[in-house]
């Protein structure tokens, strides 16, 4: 049995994955339970997805009402691993572990380690598995001078039943986003924050729809700096081109109805789902040369990669694929095929279930090895 533990009330990609995991490995007839904070989107998440949840309120990572149902599940339900991505949670489970013989497997998501130099190092000993997300991650760790040695490496799971190219989809969402077939939808989907690019993305936007007259901005998503967003938006003389989007459940339809999806992230986040939801789909991307992104993309295959805050660069880099209408169904079919055989639901849980086999040294990266296409 599995046990997975988050804090968050958060629905963003760290979480996403927490869900996307213990659901894959439901799927696989593992026995998971999972245990986090009442009315998170994490909870009806995995309700929806029928695995089993114990939630509560509870403050933090000490809080007696969270310790006290954390041990009682254990005891109850005698799980073989302890599951968390969260690093409030790394020393309470090393010391349940050992309490009650559960093993634990601790994924890290941030560039950087805890600041605590006991945590950066000891934790990744003491766990029974320590997970990165992407080789960049690694390298950075390893840059800062920190032991990576015992430390595995595990993409993100990617849902390919649900996120799967859909005419109809298309057609649903691009009629409610007011676009004509003939319109090239350009998308960013995400948190509206200035990390993320999306001001670099902004002033790309007026070169391009002013070269490309069929080519529409779709925004997706909100954050603090979306207000300003939209302020610097109604300013331009392309203002009536872009569409404003808030956050949807029908995310197979959002992507659907790209035509390109565009991650200028300038933050290095080790492991962006965007992108590989977004190839899921069909729809080629392109990416910020930064953090894990090159690594979300078959470069030239799938998709294009272009330096972090350089507009003029996003903006060439975008009209290369609005000009060519066939290179755009060969990088999205490509997409597809490489998502569909490295980062599905299946392939990366297989991954898991192999680097937590007791015989696997604690550092096997099962799921760094990925197929290439032909």
């Amino acid at each position: 049995m599995l046990l997975f533990l988050e804090s968050s009330l958060n629905g963003w990609g760290t979480e996403q994955h927490f869900v996307a995991l213990a659901v894959a490995m439901a799927r696989r007839s593992h026995r998971v339970r999972c245990l986090m904070r009442t009315g998170s989107p994490l909870e009806a998440g995995l309700r929806a997805a029928q695995v089993p949840v114990t939630s509560l309120q509870f403050r933090g990572s000490t809080d007696p009402r969270l310790l006290g149902a954390l041990f009682r599940l254990v005891v109850q339900r005698r799980p073989d691993w302890l599951v968390t991505n969260d690093g409030k949670f790394y020393w309470p489970l090393v010391l349940l572990g050992r309490l009650t013989g559960a093993r634990t497997a601790f994924f890290r998501h941030w560039p950087n380690m805890p600041k605590s130099t006991l945590t950066r190092v000891l934790v990744p000993r003491l766990a029974d598995r320590f997970i990165l997300v992407s080789r960049f991650q690694r390298d950075y760790l390893r840059g800062l001078g920190i032991d990576v040695s015992r430390m595995a490496l595990l993409y993100n799971p990617i849902d390919t039943t649900a996120l799967r190219p859909s005419a109809q989809a298309r057609a649903r969402m691009r009629a409610s986003f007011g676009l004509a077939e003939s319109d090239i939808a350009i998308g960013y989907v995400g948190r509206m924050v200035a990390e993320k690019g999306i001001f670099t993305l902004a002033e790309a936007a007026e070169q391009l729809l002013a070269a490309a007259p069929d080519a529409r901005i779709v925004w997706v998503g909100e954050g603090a700096d979306l207000p300003e967003l939209r302020a610097r938006v109604e300013q331009s003389v392309q203002r009536r081109r872009h569409t404003f989007v808030s956050w949807t459940a029908d995310v197979q339809g959002v992507y659907t109805s790209l035509d390109i999806a565009v991650v200028p992230s300038q933050f290095p986040d080790p492991c962006p789902r965007v992108p590989v939801e977004a190839q899921a789909c069909g729809v080629p991307v392109v990416c910020s040369s930064v953090g894990g992104l090159p690594e979300t993309l078959l470069p030239e295959v799938s998709g294009l990669l272009v330096e972090p805050q350089d507009a003029a660069g996003l903006s060439a880099t975008i009209l290369r694929l609005v000009a060519d209408p066939a290179l755009r169904r060969a990088f999205g079919s490509a997409g597809r095929e490489w998502v569909c055989a490295n980062r599905s639901y299946e392939r990366i849980a297989a991954a898991f279930e192999a680097l937590l086999e007791p015989s696997q040294p604690p550092a096997a990266t099962p799921a760094a090895s990925e197929t290439r296409l032909r």
